[in-house]
């Protein structure tokens, strides 16, 4: 009877188990797929590349987002988080790849990239019936709604964190036209977020700036007189306040910081060598001549063998410079001597022989013989 009892719940395990396992088939079939399985919290980097606009690239780090490119600031953290809510947007419809025309999608090319890590979004074109964004990914063409592109489109701007002073920036000391700031206004600009960034085209008229942390690091600003506008020319930057700080001043406070190390005139020569590069007028680059080749000094040596070339005199006289003469005439005796032949003359008859026998000097004699010492008469009769 207990046995009974226990198959009996086994079967019954088994059927809820089963149940379960169809309940949960049917929920992810009626469930729409997202366009990605990415989690936006476990992202690192994402680069949006565009045509004719810098690519942006955004990292996240320890302290949050910050932009690499076309600037190294940090990042406007909500702004990401918005683009990022692409990874888990509803997909309307999708199809292979291979069989979609993505000329008339305009997907070739794409319109732009997004690069979330090392997944790859190409987005097209508009769908003229539902008004919603081709998107191609991992072979597939995707349709969604077009929530987002608009961040996509954005200038590099406005991924740009509003607040004032960088996130890794904690100043204890600053200078608002030269004059000490009280302490309370420098630790009150942490928390100074701008209402919007604007690139600065133009020099602003105010009081300069200087903030400075414990261990030296500066950061400089161009104040306007109504504390609204912050200008950061190193970024090119322009910072607009809703309401201007309270600046407060205080003459009698020290510099707490490290003092600046005195500039040696070997560094100022060096920080002035680009600008006198710059103003300084190209010298004119010299080109080698056609038969000059340069020469590899830790090349391969040459097995080839050059013919000796005597170098020439400037000032002799070049071949094409003279008026062209008849070459002499000569005629060559039988002991090697050159007899020379006026044209149209007699033949110059050569000088009796050393031998009066008729014979050439040296003839019959054995030419490894060794020299007769010095002094000697030699067989015909010659000293």
């Amino acid at each position: 009877m207990k046995l009974r009892w226990l198959i009996n719940l086994a079967l019954l395990i088994g059927v809820l188990g089963l149940a379960l396992l169809m309940r949960e088939e049917i929920t992810r079939a009626r469930s729409i797929p997202e366009l990605t399985d990415l989690v936006a919290d476990d992202v690192y980097q994402v680069r949006i590349a565009r045509q004719g606009e810098p690519t942006i690239v955004l990292n996240h780090d320890l302290l949050g987002w910050r932009m690499h490119e076309p600037m190294q600031l940090d990042a406007d953290t909500e702004q990401v988080e918005k683009l990022l809510g692409i990874l888990k947007t509803p997909v309307l419809r999708s199809v292979p790849e291979a069989s979609a025309a993505l000329d008339e999608l305009e997907l070739a090319p794409a319109r732009l990239t997004l690069q979330v890590d090392t997944v790859e979004l190409r987005f097209g074109g508009i769908d003229p019936l539902g008004q919603s964004r081709y998107v191609a990914s991992d072979g597939l063409v995707h349709l969604i709604s077009d929530r987002f592109y608009h961040l996509l489109i954005a200038p590099p701007i406005d991924y740009v964190s509003r607040k004032l002073l960088p996130r890794d920036f904690n100043p204890i000391f600053g200078r608002l036209g030269g004059v000490p700031l009280d302490a309370g206004s420098v630790t009150a600009l942490n928390e100074t977020v701008a209402e919007r960034i604007e690139p600065l085209a133009e020099a602003l008229n105010g009081s300069p700036a200087e903030l400075k942390m414990g261990d030296g690091s500066r950061l400089s600003f161009v104040v306007s007189d109504d504390h609204r506008r912050w200008a950061r020319l190193d970024q090119r930057l322009l910072y607009v306040l809703t309401d201007g700080p309270e600046l407060a001043l205080d003459p009698g406070a020290e510099d707490p910081t490290p003092p600046e190390p005195p500039v040696s005139p070997a560094a100022t020569a060096e920080a002035l060598a680009p600008a006198i590069e710059e103003s300084s007028p190209t010298a004119p680059e010299i080109e080698p001549l056609p038969d000059e080749v340069p020469v590899d000094a830790y090349g391969a040596v040459p097995t080839e063998k050059v013919p000796y070339e005597p170098p020439m005199d400037p000032n002799g006289i070049v071949p094409g410079d003279g008026s062209v003469s008849t070459p002499p005439v000569v005629k060559l005796t039988p002991d090697g001597r050159e007899i020379p032949i006026s044209p149209g003359g007699p033949v110059r008859q050569p000088s009796t022989p050393r031998n009066a026998g008729g014979a050439p000097y040296g003839f019959g004699q054995d030419p490894f013989a060794p020299d007769p010492p010095a002094g000697t008469t030699d067989p015909g009769g010659a000293l």
